[in-house]
């Protein structure tokens, strides 16, 4: 058929166009690209309205819903309401507001609990199981501070606490909040204070057992026996001579007796019973007096120890500045005097200021009263020292002066 032949003319009368081919429907297109988004829009609602958000208050806030050994039942029912109340509130609105009875709400929904359950799991995997930290000892308040560590969890919890001395048990119930967080992690701390549960010294052979018992986890350990040890068991006292050269009673005597500096020695006595360790955090008050023939010589103002830090009446000087330190360096104390002797570098307690003086047996007490809570009990000791005359010239006279320790009198 010819160009310009009948058919030809007709297709331009209803189409304007000889083309007879299929246009493209536009409308389609634009319609499968907005479905497309929706769906995209819906699964990007669903997975943070239902995974994400409710994760990070899971995380954030402890509201694992699993149990309630967390928190009390009413918190935990809190907020599991409104986690559930705006997590499916927001799928419901991004999927379409769909009708409560359709099949693609009831399928939404069951998805949604998948979901969220899926997400508490997910919570519980990424929160570190708890474990029994470091137990330090808090010096200033004088308490123990337990840390249980769970890295990534949070939320409060009930603790059994029980501290065992061979057959004595001390036993409590307390509270634990994981809220805490330093370089290795998230914990909490349970704080006891010593003397709400110290019976004797833990030294020589002694430990106390602590027994934890957190959420279904149990840890035991032997507590720091230097920490707790605090009663005083063994004491000593000493009375160093000094001699002098001039100003002798006696014109013939080349030296004589200056005066005695007094050393006390108070803490934990060995198992040898005779080594004496010190003591840096025990409580006492201790008592020297030095007696002549059933006199008193010299009665020493009462020593007063709290942890390393002594203090005693220093009587204008008489007996030294007042202060000084014991158990931290060592077990012993220098006590003060009015003077310092050079032939033995030490305070001394002159002969001139003693209440009764004579050639004979002294006896040199130091009494060591423990204070509650650590124990009353009080430790004695006794040193006896012989004053003599010594080095009789060929003139009758002595010469000389001694002042010994001895065993008896």
């Amino acid at each position: 058929m010819s160009n310009g032949g009948l058919l030809e003319k007709a297709a331009k009368q209803q189409t304007g166009d000889a083309n007879l081919g299929v246009q493209p429907n536009t409308a389609t297109h634009s319609t499968t690209d907005e479905g497309g988004s929706n769906s995209t829009t819906r699964l990007l609602g669903l997975i943070f309205g239902g995974m994400v958000v409710p994760y990070f208050i899971v995380m954030w806030f402890g509201g694992v819903f699993l149990g309630d050994d967390t928190a009390t039942t009413v918190s935990v029912g809190f907020l599991s309401f409104v986690v559930l109340a705006f997590a499916g509130t927001g799928i419901w609105f991004m999927t379409g507001r769909p009708a409560p009875a359709s099949i693609q709400t009831v399928a939404i929904g069951l998805t949604f609990i998948l979901l969220l359950s899926s997400n508490f799991a997910i919570a519980l995997l990424l929160t570190g199981e708890m474990s029994l930290g470091e137990i330090d000892h808090d010096e200033d308040n004088d308490e123990l501070v337990v840390k249980i560590r769970q890295n990534g969890g949070s939320g409060t919890y009930d603790a059994s606490v029980s501290i065992t001395q061979g057959d004595y048990e001390y036993a409590s119930e307390m509270k634990i909040t994981i809220n805490r967080e330093d370089s290795q992690g998230d914990y909490g701390w349970l704080k006891i204070p010593i003397q709400d549960f110290y019976n004797q010294n833990a030294l020589p052979q002694s430990d106390y057992t602590m027994s934890i018992q957190v959420d279904g986890n149990t840890w035991t350990r032997n507590l720091d026996a230097n920490v707790l040890s605090r009663t005083i068991t063994g004491s000593d006292v000493s009375a160093n001579p000094s001699f002098k050269t001039q100003d002798c009673e006696g014109s013939a005597k080349e030296q004589c007796l200056s005066g005695v500096g007094l050393s006390v020695t108070a803490g934990l006595l060995g198992s040898s019973q005779e080594y004496i360790a010190g003591m840096p955090l025990a409580d006492y008050d201790l008592k020297v007096t030095m007696t002549f023939d059933g006199s008193t010589a010299v009665d020493y103002p009462m020593v007063q120890v709290r942890q390393t830090s002594a203090a005693w009446q220093s009587n204008g000087g008489e007996y030294g500045s007042g202060t000084g330190y014991i158990g931290d360096d060592g077990p012993t104390l220098v006590l003060g005097g009015s003077v310092i002797a050079s032939d033995i570098n030490q305070p001394i307690v002159v002969k001139e200021d003693w209440s009764d003086s004579g050639f004979g047996c002294y006896e040199v007490t130091i009494s060591v009263t423990n204070l509650s809570p650590w124990s009353t009990e009080t430790v004695e000791h006794t040193t006896l020292y012989m004053y003599e005359e010594t080095n009789m010239n060929e003139g009758g006279q002595y010469t000389s002066e001694s002042w010994t320790e001895v065993q008896s009198c």
